[in-house]
């Protein structure tokens, strides 16, 4: 038998219409799978007493620390807690305990067990474990770098001497990132290459940023996405220097480093009073171990994950 034409048209609209909704919905998803990350007490709400012992279990994977840190930015990783441990409990019988992860993929295999209170780290390594595991996971407080830089940026880079001059420029370029566990270095710019309708003709992933621009430098990638510190640390600085590389587009402003707790462990009133702890011993009164001015008011931040890769 014959199938008349427009059946085929037919079949073809209805695929097409699918395949629209499949990643309408799935970016709709994305949009809407996050709520504000920082927290913000009521102004009605009091922080518990210091009566009792507060203990409080965090993981910690965090760039400037002596013991987390990549070796890629060893010369400025000096910073230490034990001071800020000392200074929580002795003031405000706050009994902070830590457990150090050198490497990310093993603290956040760690916090999928449900193993700790919450982590000190890049807000994005906790936060992106929220759909699976249904995390109440809130920022309470952002971790200055040694520059008293609250923000973390990915930074599109091309070696000094390449032709490339603008965002526009990657159409039918080979592009190296990070991996989806990196949300300024893969969510982000993956993002905006979607949004400015930019099409590389090749991209690759690399956990680390040495990883990116070591192929940038050798030549095997056009440009690179890389974390906004690892041009002024010294990531390359075993085969390259900082001038060696040009920056052709930045990321939005996400917060570098976050004392992140789980809500569901912790209650309000308990979170607000390590809160108001973190504040009270940062600014003028921080300990030099911490190489900045210390903890500040978290910063309003809702994660917008990239999700096209995931829509087939």
């Amino acid at each position: 038998m014959k199938i008349p034409k427009v059946f085929y048209i037919s079949l073809i609209i209805i695929a097409a219409c699918t395949l629209f909704a499949g990643c309408n919905n799935s970016e709709d998803k994305a949009l809407n799978l996050y709520e504000e990350t920082a927290f913000v007490p009521s102004e009605v709400l009091e922080s518990s007493t210091s009566d009792s012992t507060l203990t409080i279990s965090l993981a910690v994977n965090e760039a400037y620390c002596l013991k987390t840190a990549c070796s890629c930015i060893a010369d400025l990783a000096a910073r230490e807690y034990d001071t800020i441990q000392k200074i929580l409990i002795t003031k405000y019988n706050i009994d902070l305990k830590l457990t150090y992860y050198i490497e990310e993929y093993e603290m956040v295999d760690s916090l999928r067990t449900s193993a700790f209170d919450g982590a000190i780290c890049k807000p994005w390594l906790a936060y992106m474990l929220v759909p699976e595991f249904n995390f109440n996971y809130k920022r309470v407080a952002d971790l200055l770098d040694p520059s008293n830089k609250q923000w973390l940026t990915g930074n599109f880079i091309v070696n000094v001497d390449s032709p490339i001059v603008s965002m526009d420029e990657i159409n039918g370029k080979t592009l190296v990132t990070g991996q989806p566990d990196s949300y300024e270095k893969y969510h982000l710019p993956m993002a905006i290459l979607k949004e400015s309708k930019i099409s590389p003709k090749e991209i690759s992933q690399k956990a680390s940023c040495l990883e990116t621009i070591n192929m940038l430098y050798e030549g095997e990638v056009d440009v690179a996405v890389v974390s906004d510190y690892s041009l002024t640390a010294s990531c390359a600085v075993d085969f390259a220097t900082p001038e060696e590389f040009r920056t052709i587009g930045v990321t939005e402003q996400i917060p570098l480093c976050s004392v992140i707790l789980d809500m569901s462990k912790v209650s309000e009133s308990d979170a607000l009073r390590l809160q108001k702890a973190l504040l009270e011993i940062s600014g003028e009164n921080v300990p030099a171990s911490l190489l900045s001015r210390g903890f500040v008011l978290p910063a309003s931040w809702k994660p917008l994950p990239y999700v096209e890769s995931q829509v087939k």
